[in-house]
Order: structure tokens, then sequence, then C-alpha cells
């Protein structure tokens, strides 16, 4: 009901204000010139579903992240949780080696394969543009969902510079500065840095350690060189390097403990059933104290994110001939990144579990045996070492005629080391197994990959104006991709195999699984046998693949006058298929993702003062990658990738701005979204194994105690039905500058994280509002902004998932949820000089 209200109160503004504006109306809703289609282009010319911000824009309005970005742009979805993008219900479901996003992120044209880039501080980018549907054509690589470039500020002819100070609570200091300018003729550069603190975290610790969200402190800093090589050369390059020690939490589990000696599914013993223990040592309450809403966690093992060695190079050369611009556009980026965060959600320290009173294997037939004192913590220790860069070199014409053309050639490269390590730090017991070789680190999971993608394309587009009015623009790509590489598991249990600590105390023994986890049959992307290292344990296999497609697209434009634009396009999206590396499992490998796109597109000006953008899609989505939890013969869930058969969506998106008056600017977004898995059958739900949850679609029998079900008629993830923002901004002007207020409502429909429709997937819907006031002294020297976000300390979700739990307080907590969370209220002022 709110959504329809928004959405009719929207629309009657957007038509009172196409009612009221005149020819001679003296406001001007500003032009934005983008690189969509790889020229610049006014956005109002370019038939592509496109949403860009400005610095100046993103100052007013408030885009200071990714999420800020994704509230403003129809169609776009981001979980910050897990750092993924979705686009009109495409994106990616898993971080794990050797899948692939399904969003393209660029900076300056250089492929990045993190969205840290693109959320960069308005500071250092000049503008970030959003392009929705497939860019099979022009950008390629991963852009089955869609593109998101950002590009950075470039060197200035005069000597400027800039500083800015951010002050806010959660003892928030951000400091940046640059400075630009001519070195010599023709010769320009750009030094620029930034350093964010903030003290605090917005989620308190009820064990009494440090607060977390937010919390933490990155460094970046950048040198650009830009130079004029004569009358027909234009070079850039940049140089850049970053820094970051967070305490970043951005989930927290909302359920109930799970009281079993050993919960789902873990091999190791649960730590919430110490409550219940004599002697036990915890520093937090006995229940979640989030359970009557997220705000605080109950851990002992802080959160820590490091990011460390990070260095990039980005370069983009064009030579103008008569007729064609030759462009090369490469980069190259390298980092190593660790996190460390609590598995188990509790603060148990250590408790003694009370052999089984009524008889126990310890007690009657092994002499000095005794109850046994663990220490329960778990952590998961995640680490990447990754390095990659691409290189394109286009060929593009450069007149004026009727037909417009470019072509070019795509290459890139990637390596990537990552290791998952499910950690129990003090469990002594579990680094000596009774059965194999010695467990020095205590991981009871270590599941670790070494990839190397390798990626090329041939690209071309062709525009043909055929009439003054109508354009056909034609493009196809071709694509190959390959990965190889190897994946590595160890698997250690304590008190499995029937050896459980209430029988055996003090002798239970910790037991090597690894042979009993793992696949050992040939299977599709699996190039050489298992082998078990007998000095570590490690068990190893290479893998490899290779995918190929043919991609593009066909599109006609109707251009009635200079103020119109409407069209009509067909496009096909691919994403390269990949491996769920690190688990040994019977199929490591996924097949391709394809999508065929059919899109209807008007965008119009109407006189100076109304500006409207509207979109319709249909979708017909293939083999969407989804992993899936399964259960290995030893008792573990591991995570096996899946293709979806078939799945559709559908959508209108919309964005207005209008300008009744120079002073007053309003502006909307709204994006209705329905999509529905067609095709797929059958697999099993990890949180409700027996397909007895609400919802559940079951077939077949059972398979290995659990029951299979249908995914039909289910949603696709990450996709709302309804999304809407709206800002109001008004100019206060004064002899010595002016004064901007501006407001934001944001309001996002609920959607799920899995392709399992369930309540422990259900994102819920929320809304916010933010505000700021901005003041900009006369001649620009320098500008004054207060704001705050989350005005009313709403609380956003971004991703939900769900738990089983083997022993709930109560019949009717089967399951428990972690929710993927946005900041809390924020607010503070920001002060910026600047001189030229």
């Amino acid at each position: 009901m709110r959504a329809k209200t928004i959405l009719m109160l929207s629309a009657g503004l957007m038509t009172l204000a196409g009612a009221v504006q005149a020819a001679d109306e003296p406001s001007t809703v500003d032009e934005v010139i983008i690189t969509a289609e790889k020229r610049e282009a006014s956005l109002q010319d370019t038939p592509v579903a496109v949403s860009a911000y400005t610095a100046e824009a993103r100052q007013l309005l408030g885009i200071t992240t990714l999420q800020d970005v994704s509230n403003f742009t129809p169609g776009l979805s981001y979980s910050s949780s897990d750092d993924r993008v979705f686009v009109r219900g495409i994106g990616r479901q898993t971080n794990t080696n050797g899948s692939d996003p399904g969003v393209a992120t660029y900076t300056d044209g250089v492929y990045d394969s993190q969205t840290s880039s693109v959320s960069a501080s308005d500071f250092f980018i000049e503008r970030i543009e959003v392009l929705r549907g497939p860019q099979g054509t022009l950008y390629g690589r991963n852009s089955i969902g869609g593109a998101i470039n950002a590009i950075s500020k470039r060197p200035t002819d005069e000597l400027s510079g800039d500083i800015r100070a951010t002050f806010g609570n959660y003892g928030r200091f951000d400091l940046e500065g640059a400075v630009s300018g001519s070195i010599t003729e023709g010769f320009r550069a750009r030094l620029a840095a930034g350093h964010y603190n903030q003290e605090d975290g917005y989620y308190d610790n009820a064990a009494g350690g440090p607060s977390e969200g937010g919390a933490g402190e990155r460094t970046y800093a950048e040198l650009q060189l830009e130079a004029d090589l004569g009358e027909t050369i234009e070079a850039w390059a940049k140089l850049s390097t970053s820094s970051a020690d967070t305490q970043n939490r951005t989930t927290i589990y909302t359920g109930a403990y799970d009281y079993a000696l050993y919960p789902t599914a873990q091999i190791t013993p649960g730590s919430a059933i110490g409550y219940g223990t004599a002697g036990v040592i915890a520093d937090g309450p006995a229940t979640n104290p989030s359970l009557n809403g997220p705000g605080r966690f109950n851990t002992d093992t802080p959160i820590r994110q490091k990011l460390s060695d990070v260095i990039g190079l980005a370069t983009d050369v064009t030579w103008s001939l008569p007729g064609v611009d030759i462009r090369y556009i490469g980069g190259y980026r390298t980092y190593d990144y660790l996190s460390v965060s609590d598995l188990d959600n509790t603060s148990v320290e250590s408790y003694t579990v009370p052999l089984d009173p009524g008889f126990s294997i310890c007690a009657a037939f092994i002499p000095g045996c005794g109850p046994v004192t663990i220490a329960p913590s778990q952590a998961f220790i995640y680490s990447e070492d990754k390095s990659y860069g691409s290189s394109e070199l286009n060929f593009s014409s450069n007149g004026e005629g009727p037909v417009r053309w470019i072509a070019g050639l795509y290459y890139y490269a990637e390596e990537l080391d990552q290791a998952s390590r499910f950690n129990t730090p003090n469990l002594v017991q579990i680094r000596a197994p009774a059965n194999g070789p010695a467990n020095p680190d205590g991981d009871f999971v270590y599941a670790a990959s070494s990839l190397k993608t390798r990626s090329a394309a041939i690209f071309g587009q062709l525009d043909w104006q055929f009439t003054d009015q109508f354009k056909l623009t034609a493009g196809l790509r071709y694509t190959e991709d390959k990965k190889e590489g190897f994946e590595a598991l160890r698997v250690v249990c304590y008190g499995c195999g029937g050896f459980t600590p209430d029988q055996y105390g003090t002798s239970t023994p910790a037991l090597d699984v690894t042979a009993a986890s793992i696949s050992t049959a040939p299977a599709p992307g699996v190039s050489s046998p298992v082998t078990i290292d007998p000095a570590t344990g490690i068990a190893r296999r290479s893998l490899s693949g290779s995918w190929d497609a043919v991609t593009g697209a066909l599109g006609l434009e109707w251009t009635p006058n200079e103020d119109t634009l409407a069209f009509a396009k067909y496009s096909r999206g691919y994403k390269a298929g990949g491996f769920n590396a690190g688990g040994i499992t019977p199929l490591p490998q996924t097949d391709e993702e394809s999508v065929d796109a059919f899109e209807l597109g008007y965008k119009r000006n109407f006189g100076r003062t109304l500006l409207l953008n509207v979109a319709a899609y249909s979708y017909n989505y293939e083999g969407l990658q989804v992993p899936l939890t399964v259960t290995t013969s030893a008792g573990i869930n591991l995570t096996q990738f899946f293709n979806i058969d078939e799945a559709t969506s559908y959508g209108l998106e919309v964005e207005g701005v209008w300008r009744p008056i120079d002073a007053l600017r309003l502006s909307l977004s709204y994006a209705y979204a329905q999509s529905e898995i067609k095709e797929a059958c059958c697999f099993v739900d990890g949180v409700d194994p027996l397909a007895a949850q609400p919802g559940s679609q079951a077939q077949g029998p059972l398979v290995g105690g659990q029951q299979p079900q249908s995914l039909k008629g289910q949603d696709l993830p990450q996709t709302p039905a309804h999304k809407v923002a709206l800002n109001a901004s008004y100019d206060v002007d004064f002899k010595a500058g002016t004064l901007t207020l501006s407001g934001s409502y944001i309001w996002r429909d609920d959607s799920y994280s899995g392709v399992f429709n369930r309540e422990y997937t259900k994102v819920p819907a929320y809304d916010q509002v933010d505000l700021r006031a901005v003041w900009s002294g006369a001649g620009s020297r320098y500008r004054v902004i207060a704001f705050v976000k989350n005005a009313f300390d709403e609380q956003g979700y971004d991703s939900a998932t769900g738990v089983r739990l083997a022993s709930p307080p109560a019949a009717i907590d089967t399951y428990g949820i972690t929710y993927g969370l946005t900041p809390p209220r924020t607010f503070g002022l920001q002060l910026q000089y600047s001189f030229n």
C-alpha cells in the first residue's frame, strides 16, 4: 500500500510539473555527459537505461557509499554484508574462488572485480554511471546484469587544490586533500590522498569486547599524470595505493542459541550448551542479546578486516587520426586481504562436558579418564592474495557521417589464492588427530584454492543513422574464458563417529575425516586425481575448464525531436561458468549463465524544467549459478554449485527531475520488478532438509535422509517488487553564498536473499530519511555540509540467511536468522576549502 501511494503521489507530481512548465521558464535541468557507449554523449541522447551521479550530485544527495548508489538507482541492489551487486535480479550468489560477479565494475574503463573503487569518495570520483541490462558488446566480461563505471577527477590546467575534513558521530574523522595543475605546457598532474577513521562501532558487544560496525581506519592515495603528446595523442595514467584495518561488522545473528552438544552439521562441540554447565567461563549473557532486534552481539572473537599491499595502475592513451581514434585502456591491481570473525556467535570460552550419568565408556573402561574441559570458541579466517589486469585496444570512427562504428580487442588475466579456515583457536585436542598428521593451526575445516583466469574477446558495434529520426545499432562480441588451478581441503573433527565427549571424556579423540569428506570420482572440470599429502593431511586436486559465447545487441532509436529519444533493444548477456573451488565436491564445475533481454526505453525533456526517463524490460534467464548446501557422508555441510534451468523477469523503471523554479529541484526514481524461477529441480534446503517449512515443494523420495524440493515459482534473489527514492532540494541565495537544503526519502520492498523463498531468507522492507544542509561560499572557495543519514534511526536490511537449530530452546525455534544490516543514524559536519 505504501509503495502504491508513493508511486501515485510521484506520478501526480510529475504530471503537475509537465502541466505548469513553460517554454520561457528560466530554470534548467542540468545536462549530464556520460561515456556509457565509450564515447562522450549526453545521458538523454544515450539509448541505454543508465543512471549517472556527478560529484556535485553526490554531495547534494548524500551519496557516499555503494549502498547509497543502490538506494537512488532503479533496479540496483547491493548487499554490503557480502559485497555483492545485483541489477534487475542478476548478480552473484557466492564469493567463492572460481565464481564471477554478474555486474561488471569498472574504474576509468578498467575492469575491477571488486566494488570498493566504484564506491570511492566523490573527492576522487567525478562521476558514477550505472548501466542497467546486459552490456554484452562493449563491456562484455561479467556484464550479464549490467555495468558500473567510475570516472576519476582528472588533472586541471590551472593550479588548484582542495582540502576537506569530515567530523561525525561514532568518533568519525576523515581528512582528504588534493593538488592539481600543469607542470609544463601540455603536461598535468594531480596528487590526492585521504585518511578515514571511525573510533566506535555501530553495535555493542554484550561480552564487553570492542564495538563493531563501521569502525576502523582506511587510507588512499593516488598520483595522476596527463599529457598532450603533440596534437593527436592524449595520454593519462594513474598510480594508486590503499590500505584498511577495520572492524566492519555488517551482520548480526538474531536467532536463539543452539544448545545442542553438536549443533547442525557441526563437527566440534557447540558453545551455547556450555551456558548450562557448571564452571562455564563466559563474559556475556546466556541468551542472544539480539533476540528482540539487532543492535547488540555477544562474541569473544573480535571481528577484523585488513587490506594491505594494494597497488593499482591504470592507463588511457588515445591517438586521433583522420577518420579514426585508436585507444588503449589498460590496468593492473594487486592486494592482500585478511578477515577474522566470530563463528559461534557466543562468548563461551570454556566449559566442562559432564559424563553421561547413566553410563559412559570413560568411567567404565578407561583408567584415569574423567570429564573433559573444552574451549569451543570458533573463528572464521578468510584470506585472499589477488592480482589481475586487463588490456583493451579499440578503434572508433570520429567523423560526423551517418555511420559510426567501434571495434576492439580485449584481454583479462587474474590470479587468486583464497583460503577459508574454520578454526577453533583454543581447542587443543583438535591439533593432534588420532589418525593423521598434526593439525597445528587448529582448523576443523581448511578449504583453499588457487586459480588462474584468462579471458579474451573481440567486439564491434555499428550505428547507422538511416534517416533524420531513426538509427539502427548492431553489435557482436565473441568471448573465450578459461580457468585452471587447484583446490585443497582438510577436515578434522572432535568427538565425531560416536566418540562423543560425554562418553569418552578426556579420552575423546580428534579424527581426520578428510578422506570421507571428499569426492574422488571423475567429474566435469576435474583435471587430476585427488591426492592427500601424508605430511599435512591436506587433500588436493586440479581443476580446469573453458567456456565461450557470442553476445551482442540489436537496437532501433527514434528521435522525433531534439528533446525526445525512444528506443527498442534486444541484447544477449553471458557469464562464464566456474568452480566451487575448495570443497572437493562431486560436481565442482558450473555451466555458464545467459540472458536474452528485451527492452523499451523513453527519454524526454519537457522544455527546460522537466526530465523523464522510462525503461521497461523482459528477461529470459538461463543457467543461474546458485551455491546450495550439501551434507557429506562425514556429516559436515559444504557448498556445491548448481545451475537453475530457467527464470524470467520483467519490470518498469522511472527516473524524473523537475525544476519548477530555479531554486527548487525535485527528483524521483522508482522500480517495479517481478521475477520467477520457471524450472529447477531438485534441490535440498540445508535449513529445511525435510521440506517441512511453509512454501516448500517436496519432489520425489528422500535422498540420504533429506527431501529434495522444486524451486518452481520462487523469486530471484535481491529483487524487491518496489523500490523508490524521492529527493527535494531548495537553494536560498545570500550575498555571501548559497544555502541548499536537501531531503531524501528511500523505501525498499522486501525481497529474498536465496532461491528458497522462506522467512529465514526474507530481507524485510525498510525506509530511510536523509537530510542535508549545504553552504557554498561565493566564488566556490569553501563549502560546509551538515548531514544526517537515516534521520529516524530505522533499521535497514540488505541480506538474510538462516541456520537450522538442532536443539532450540523451544519447539517453534527451528531456525535462526542472520541479517545483513544497513547503518543506524549517523550525522556530522563536513568542511571543504578550495583554491585555484
